[in-house]
């Protein structure tokens, strides 16, 4: 079945509106996160400060750098200053619609022949794509500011020069001032900053990766005159303790354990005054815990990466059409890692049929788009070129930063790059097992 480019694109904006609608007529374009970020806006247009809690209460230090500061300067212009929040999803369907048709003619003109049909039925089985954009989230942002670095290397590499290397970095740059989650990148951007060097001959430009390295040194500063931490953001020890220690250890030894030891750290934290201390001490308790079984925790580690390709995203699905469910906040992974497969099966059992249904239909989808990606890279990694090497980097970057969480909503910011590699790999084995067919 073929599909053309202006159906494609007619059924992509079609989808959207039928999400954007469905939102509106529910109402709430809020989750837990949304706040920090909306109180983040109004601070910096009300006082000009950057700030993402409540100014008029108690101030807590951890919230002056628990966000990067441009999504919610974002939501400020998309809102025209906050007066109609419809604005922020319009803008954001907008952006989720130009990155599945950029990334697409990135591919298109590196030679790939891309299987529409297949692309559009990837898309409309990847409902966050839909459902963040209709959140006010930074998913759906953060996944534009990728696919816009990833198409800046693509012209770097097609017509180098020194402006459009230094166009790249400052794409990497605001990527991490988004979201903390990308500030790491500037260390493997070292590495694939030369290969650029070499690949387009450009005089001096292995010195361009100082760029992002200045902006992330500045940004770190700057919070240190705040707080007195170089910390990038508090949200790092949160992840740490939270995710990575709390989950790990719920894993290994089960909930009730690893509670207490996540409550006996906060608490020996609060005794200290210092905040720079404070934050030291969770991250360097937490780093502690895991090096006790870095077998243990690399495998766990593991584990979550492998999970967040498959994922279906039972949460958001239920957090966005506001379905109640007993113990909702409970997620699966809470169960798999408490109870295992079993335990995770029986809590879907409880579920929603709708819920219940579309977990396992995505799920099923999301195994084919595993096996397609896999596949590609099976049959191209000695001839990929270095801008399609360069996107896989990036993709296995955020999978392996998000690691325990392995959460479908942290995969959003790179999925339409994911499903083209799943789209090519897919359209590959449906070539061969056709061509053996007529043998």
């Amino acid at each position: 079945m073929k599909i053309s480019n202006k159906s494609f694109i007619l059924g992509l904006i079609g989808i959207h509106l039928l999400f954007f609608i469905i939102k509106i007529w529910i109402g709430d374009y809020f989750i837990i996160d949304s706040f920090e970020y909306y109180k983040l806006s109004e601070n910096i247009l009300y006082e000009f400060e950057f700030y993402c809690g409540d100014l008029n209460s108690n101030i807590d230090l951890r919230n002056y750098n628990r966000r990067p500061p441009l999504y919610s300067i974002f939501i400020l212009i998309s809102s025209l200053f906050l007066k109609f929040n419809i604005g922020i999803l319009l803008f954001q369907n907008v952006l989720s619609v130009i990155s599945l048709i950029l990334i697409r003619k990135i591919f298109e003109e590196h030679s790939f022949k891309i299987n529409t049909a297949l692309y559009f039925l990837f898309i409309g089985t990847s409902l966050n794509q839909f459902i963040y954009s209709n959140l006010i989230m930074s998913e759906i942002f953060f996944q534009f500011m990728i696919i816009i670095l990833f198409y800046s290397l693509h012209r770097l590499i097609q017509n180098p020069s020194w402006k459009k290397l230094i166009i790249f970095q400052l794409f990497i740059a605001l990527g991490f001032l988004i979201k903390p989650v990308f500030y790491l990148f500037i260390i493997p951007n070292i590495v694939l900053t030369y290969l650029i060097y070499k690949k387009t001959k450009i005089r001096w430009g292995f010195l361009s990766s100082i760029i992002p390295i200045s902006i992330f040194v500045l940004y770190s500063f700057w919070n240190y005159t705040r707080t007195g931490s170089t910390d990038f953001s508090s949200m790092q020890n949160f992840n740490l303790l939270e995710w990575n220690v709390k989950y790990f250890h719920q894993n290994k030894y089960g909930a009730q354990k690893a509670i207490a030891i996540n409550d006996s750290i906060l608490s020996k934290s609060k005794e200290i005054k210092s905040y720079p201390e404070r934050q030291n001490y969770i991250k360097n308790t937490s780093i502690g815990y895991i090096k006790e079984d870095l077998l243990g925790y690399g495998l766990f580690h593991l584990k979550g990466c492998f999970r967040i390709f498959i994922d279906p995203g039972r949460f958001d699905i239920a957090n966005f059409f506001k379905i109640e469910s007993e113990n909702s906040e409970l997620g699966i992974l809470h169960h798999l890692n408490n109870s295992g497969l079993k335990g995770a099966f029986n809590f879907l059992k409880s579920q929603n049929i709708f819920l219940f249904i579309s977990f396992f239909i995505i799920l099923f989808f999301n195994l084919i788009k595993a096996v397609g990606f896999i596949w590609f890279w099976i049959k191209n990694y000695k001839k990929a070129n270095l801008t399609i090497l360069i996107i896989l980097s990036v993709v296995l970057y955020i999978v392996i930063l998000t690691g325990p969480l392995g959460a479908s909503r942290f995969f959003v910011p790179i999925l339409p790059a994911y499903l083209l590699f799943a789209v090519l790999g897919c359209n590959d084995i449906v070539l061969i097992i056709h061509r053996k067919k007529l043998e």
